[in-house]
């Protein structure tokens, strides 16, 4: 289980996008007011040399019951626990909180010739337009670490097998939004890898017969396969 899970919250004031490094990253520095900067390093690889490229998907007019709940929040970093009953309605499961269909996420290289076709470039692009952006706020969802301070794990954290089976757990996954709020425009990025299975129990680990015998997801438990109840759809609580 991962400690401390929380969000983030602040103005973006700088970034940098990693390449020529073994495990890279695209990492978004983060004013947060009181509790000062933040570093968010995203995934943008993953160290599985076998399914290097990343599940990505971006909702570039991202609606949830949790948007009404966030922007009542001051800019630092708020710890989520779901079983404490400590924030929650705006704890994120992949699986569970009906954010958005899997099905609509692609798989993305970290970086190749050529503008708008990578990973890096799809975070970059809207990322420009919130950089220093005093109508933009940042909300970044992951595990706190203090080596630097800052939030990592900003990704989905279940389905693993074979890749950090200790991150398995429910109602703890990571993500970022953006809100322009001059434009009331809530943008979100999900980020997951092709590792994972779409298919797990209340501890966050793969259910059996989920995935194959080299720790890969098959059948309905695959991000194109799997079918996950939505809020639009039946709406319920984000929990």
């Amino acid at each position: 289980m991962l400690s401390k899970y929380g969000v983030v919250i602040g103005q973006v004031i700088a970034t940098t996008a990693q390449r020529e490094v073994e495990s890279p990253h695209y990492v978004i520095s983060v004013d947060a007011g009181e509790d000062g900067t933040y570093e968010v390093p995203v995934n943008v690889k993953s160290i599985d040399d076998k399914r290097p490229n990343l599940l990505f998907y971006l909702d570039p007019q991202f609606d949830a019951q949790a948007i009404t709940l966030l922007p009542t929040m001051k800019d630092g970093f708020h710890e989520i626990n779901y079983e404490r009953g400590m924030h929650k309605d705006i704890a994120v499961d992949y699986i569970r909180s009906g954010l958005f269909s899997p099905n609509q996420m692609e798989i993305l290289k970290p970086y190749a010739e050529g503008p708008d076709n990578d990973l890096t470039d799809k975070i970059d692009e809207q990322m420009k337009l919130a950089l220093n952006n005093e109508q933009a706020t940042i909300y970044a969802f992951g595990t706190h670490y203090s080596r630097a301070k800052g939030v990592h794990n900003v990704h989905m954290n279940q389905g693993n097998t074979n890749y950090s089976p200790g991150e398995n757990g429910t109602y703890h996954d990571g993500c970022f939004l953006l809100h322009f709020r001059d434009q009331n425009r809530w943008l979100a990025y999900f980020l997951a890898f092709q590792s994972q299975s779409w298919c797990t129990d209340e501890e966050g680990k793969p259910k059996p017969g989920s995935v194959d015998g080299r720790g890969y997801p098959v059948n309905n438990c695959k991000y194109d396969t799997v079918t996950v109840r939505l809020q639009s759809e039946d709406p319920v609580p984000v929990l």
